[in-house]
Order: structure tokens, then C-alpha cells, then sequence
């Protein structure tokens, strides 16, 4: 075997450490699927994904250390609630958890990448239903801690990151229905190559957002934006209209129009508005 091959097949030191803390946070007693969603969270925060938006339809439910969770890890000593991470990239990787921890320090802050609220939103939770915070740090006893994610960090870093108000929205729908929640997904002009996932007030609403699936529609609701990039999250459908016939730059300045008390949160509506054109 060749000296590469052999390197390959090595095992590799840690770059950081992913560690839960807590006063009564025992690693036998973490079920399997929190530990797999920290895992999957932490796989997100390094390598944001478009088609990771989907996981908005499908919510995981918060749970609680408990006997009755299906699977516990067995054979595990206390330190094992300490995980090492190899990292192809450990600088860019180490750059990723830095910033973080600064936008966990500072929510104010624009420099931060907004692709990191949503898997902070996860970790935030699984610390909230573990009770205990998430740490990455340096390997070793005495490491620098890059960030810190506890129960309430996500709702602290969301406040200044969103902005939320009634307005309308032009897409093209191409989801409508729902087991437990009542959901449509729209493509918007903005964000072609993403759906926004809508939750839909009323199933009188839905029935009628059915019958118009596959065309484009003006919704009107309760809308929140990512407030440095302006992209939308999230809608709560309480109305809509069959887009009217007439040209697109028609159809937005009704949607400027009706863009209610939200647009007063926008420093250049109207540059906005022309970006949504792609003018």
C-alpha cells in the first residue's frame, strides 16, 4: 500500500470539539435522534444548503432527555458528551464557528451570514430540550471556545435579524395542503432557485389556494425578512388573488402599494422593489 493511501487511513486529529454542557447532562441518557440532529445542525452551520430550506416543512419536535426516548448510547463515560471533528477545511471551518460566536455575541451586527440563523435555530432548540448549552472549541481541556449556543440564543439573535409586517407577495404556487399544519410553497421572482414556505391561516383558504396550484397568485399576510439580505423566510397566508393579467412591473407596483407598515422598515423601497424586478 502506498504511503498516501496509508496517510488516508489514519485517523485524523481533531480540528474542534462539539460539547454539551450542563449540570445534569448525562451522555447515556441523550437519545440518539437529538444527538443525530446536533450532528446534522453542526453539518448544516459549515455547508448551507438551498435544499436544506426544506427542512422548514418538516419540524422537529423538541425532546426532552427522557428513559422512554427509543435509543440511548450505551458503554459511554461521562467525557463522551465531548465530541471531536475532523475538518477537510479546518480554517475555513474554524472561520464559520468564530463568526458564530460573534453574531451569538452581537445580534446587531451586519457582518454575519444569515445562512448561519437557520441551523442556530436548531442548535438552539436541541440545548432548550436537552437543558444544557452547545459549545465548539479548541481540542483539549483548556481550548478557546469559538461560540456557545444555549435555549435562548436563536430568539435573542432573530429579533434584530428579522423584520416582520403585513404585506403582499407575488409567486408562482406550487405546494398546497398539509397533515398537520396547513402549508403552501411559492417561488417568488427574487428567490428563483429556493421556495418559500407558507403557513396558511384558514382551510377554507387552502381549498381555495388548491384550485389555483401551478400559476402565479398575490398573496397577502404577515411577511418576515431577513433583515440584511431582504429575503423573505416566511409568510402567513391570510388572503389571496389570481395574479391579474398585465405586465409583471404592474403586478409589483400593486404589491408596493399594498406593502403596508413594512415597507417602513426598508431604507430604499424603491430600490427594493427594482431589484425585484431585476432591473
Amino acid at each position: 500500500m502506498d504511503p498516501a493511501t496509508l496517510r488516508t487511513r489514519r485517523r485524523p486529529d481533531p480540528d474542534f470539539e462539539i460539547r454539551l454542557v450542563g449540570r445534569d447532562v448525562r451522555p447515556w441518557e441523550i437519545p440518539m435522534r437529538a444527538l443525530a440532529r446536533t450532528l446534522y445542525a453542526v453539518q448544516r452551520l459549515i455547508e448551507p444548503s438551498e435544499a436544506e430550506e426544506a427542512k422548514d416543512l418538516r419540524r422537529y419536535e423538541e425532546e426532552p432527555i427522557a428513559s422512554t426516548a427509543p435509543l440511548h448510547l450505551i458503554q459511554v463515560t461521562s467525557g463522551s458528551t465531548r465530541y471531536g471533528v475532523s475538518a477537510n477545511d479546518p480554517k475555513r471551518t474554524i472561520k464559520i464557528l468564530t463568526e458564530a460566536g460573534l453574531a451569538l455575541k452581537d445580534a446587531g451586527a451586519d457582518e454575519y451570514d444569515f445562512n448561519l440563523l437557520s441551523p442556530i435555530e436548531d442548535l438552539s432548540g436541541i440545548a432548550r430540550s436537552l437543558a444544557c448549552s452547545i459549545q465548539f472549541k479548541e481540542p483539549g481541556k483548556d481550548g478557546k471556545v469559538f461560540a456557545t449556543i444555549g435555549a435562548e440564543s436563536y430568539s435573542t439573535l432573530a429579533a434584530r435579524a428579522f423584520v416582520t409586517g403585513d404585506s403582499s407577495v407575488y409567486g408562482y404556487l406550487e405546494r398546497v395542503g398539509g397533515t398537520t399544519e396547513l402549508r403552501c410553497n411559492l417561488r417568488l421572482p427574487a428567490q428563483p432557485n429556493k421556495l418559500v414556505y407558507c403557513t396558511v391561516q384558514t382551510e377554507d383558504l387552502i381549498r381555495q389556494l388548491g384550485q389555483h396550484i401551478y400559476q402565479n397568485v398575490l398573496v397577502s399576510g404577515t411577511v418576515t425578512w431577513f433583515r440584511k439580505a431582504w429575503r423573505i423566510k416566511t409568510i402567513l397566508v391570510k388572503g389571496f388573488e389570481p395574479a391579474k393579467t398585465g405586465s409583471i412591473r404592474e403586478t409589483l407596483d400593486r404589491i408596493y402599494e399594498a406593502g403596508g407598515k413594512a415597507w417602513d422598515d426598508i431604507d430604499d423601497p424603491d430600490k427594493f422593489i427594482a431589484e425585484m424586478r431585476g432591473n
